[in-house]
């Protein structure tokens, strides 16, 4: 597996960051092709805090020091924005360089690998309670993120799962609002911004339906309203992950608990439902 990448190591750890920590986190997620030009001076004027505020700061991420750290960025910059280039344009700047189908694969494995990381396996498993005790699961998304929710409903019904995924706002909140304690709710958003599945994460959260919630590791609404918090990357923003990458991350931790309920419920000992799991695509 490849080490998690010094940016996505900062997202990760943004919530247990302290005020000034967390100045200096989102001054350099939203600064990060610029920091190789800053000295732990400028930066620390830039933000408001002390010179040793910045120093610290590098060392709790697990560097020496700021010079590490902004090498770290900048290295971390330079290889995203290779791969996001051959991953638009099809082809690459440099000599040399693999293919886009190499770029492709290699930028995956990379995802997944800190996709992985953010995810550990104690809320991995609360997830899986979560869904394995309901009453009923519903699971809500927007646009692709939408289709991956409906796929993986699907698969969570060939193993006796009781959910529902729809795409249509209205709908949605037609579904949450007959929830109730005991039930549970699955949102999956690449952003954690959207108004609509908000107001969805809100109405479970006063039914008292517990909240599942499969957002990017930056602090948004639908992850401070969530019970138990999932982790992916995001296309919302410059240094993030393109979008199909994002789809392969969110398809990712949900293939994970999927085949965690299939080994909780002891399904693949029983032939008929191997065949349904096969016949609803979760191969």
């Amino acid at each position: 597996m490849q080490p998690m990448s010094c940016l996505t190591l900062i997202r990760s750890a943004r919530d247990q960051m302290s005020a000034n920590e967390k100045k200096l986190a989102d001054f350099i997620l939203e600064n990060a092709s610029l920091i190789r030009d800053y000295s732990s001076q400028q930066i620390a004027g830039s933000v408001g805090v002390s010179q040793s505020s910045v120093v610290k700061f590098s060392q709790k991420i697990g560097y020496k020091g700021f010079t590490d750290l902004k090498l770290a960025i900048h290295e971390s910059v330079v290889k995203h924005n290779s791969n996001v280039a051959i991953l638009r344009d099809g082809k690459s700047m440099q000599s040399g360089a693999s293919t886009l189908r190499e770029q492709l694969y290699h930028s995956k494995c990379e995802a997944l690998g800190s996709v992985t990381e953010l995810n550990d396996d104690e809320t991995l498993e609360a997830a899986v309670n979560a869904i394995n005790k309901a009453v009923r699961v519903e699971l809500v998304g927007r646009g692709n993120a939408s289709l991956i929710a409906q796929d993986f409903a699907f698969k969570l019904m060939s193993i006796g799962v009781p959910c529902i995924a729809v795409g249509d706002t209205q709908l949605q909140l037609s579904g949450v609002a007959t929830l109730q304690s005991g039930d549970c709710l699955v949102i999956v958003s690449g952003s954690g911004q959207a108004p609509d599945l908000v107001r969805v994460a809100k109405k479970a959260r006063d039914a008292g339906v517990t909240v599942v919630s499969l957002t990017s590791q930056s602090a948004n609404p639908i992850r401070a309203l969530a019970d138990i918090r999932l982790f992916t990357l995001s296309n919302g923003g410059k240094f993030d992950m393109p979008a199909v990458i994002t789809a392969a991350c969110q398809q990712h931790v949900l293939d994970v608990l999927f085949y965690m309920l299939t080994k909780r419920k002891g399904c693949l000992s029983d032939p008929e439902t191997i065949a349904n799991i096969e016949n609803s695509g979760g191969k």
